[in-house]
């Protein structure tokens, strides 16, 4: 699920596609917005207002015949979808587990601690913190660095090094790099 998308992006389809699911996509993404902002500001350009009731709705019939749901924040768990609602209000209003997913580059250990703390002062469980590989730039040493420094920083979360990939839509290829990392951590206990 994707809450609120914003911009000319596909993240929707694309993560109902990767799941098989079969519920209409305003189900999946029950608001979408073409300005590339925040969620909040997206909908004032456009004159709109999100409903967080209809979020819930629509979070509980995706749940109500689907083992997981996974719910795709946008633009990090501050961002507000309304005035009074960010995507940890969110998070927390709907029980969700948090994973941490951030680019593995220089800066990625503070934006990767300040997530968790946020996190964690809002009352979310955090599953894991996934080092996403964006590049394979041999000239930055952080990212070979990032992941021994993040385990030893957040010693009861496990942190998890996604591989570069040069097809990032290849959904049966993502699939089958996550079943090759050690991510039985990340099923809820």
């Amino acid at each position: 699920m994707k809450p609120v998308e914003t911009g000319d992006g596909d993240d929707a389809m694309f993560l109902r596609k990767a799941a098989g699911d079969r519920h209409p996509l305003e189900i999946v993404r029950p608001y979408v917005f073409p300005d590339p902002v925040a969620p909040l500001v997206a909908a004032r350009r456009m004159r709109a207002r999100i409903d967080i009731e209809t979020i819930h709705r629509n979070f509980d019939t995706l749940a109500s015949d689907s083992d997981v749901v996974l719910v795709e924040g946008a633009g990090g768990l501050l961002v507000p979808y309304t005035e009074s609602h960010s995507c940890a209000t969110l998070f927390r209003e709907l029980d969700l587990d948090v994973i941490v997913v951030a680019a593995n580059k220089l800066g990625v250990v503070n934006h990767a601690r300040l997530t968790v703390e946020c996190a964690q002062a809002h009352g979310l469980r955090i599953r894991a913190v996934v080092l996403n590989t964006i590049s394979n730039d041999r000239s930055d040493p952080s990212q070979r660095t990032n992941e021994a420094l993040l385990k030893e920083l957040l010693v009861s979360i496990p942190v998890v090094k996604f591989p570069q990939t040069s097809t990032p839509r290849d959904f049966l290829q993502l699939a089958a790099l996550a079943r090759d990392l050690s991510t039985s951590t990340l099923r809820r206990s």
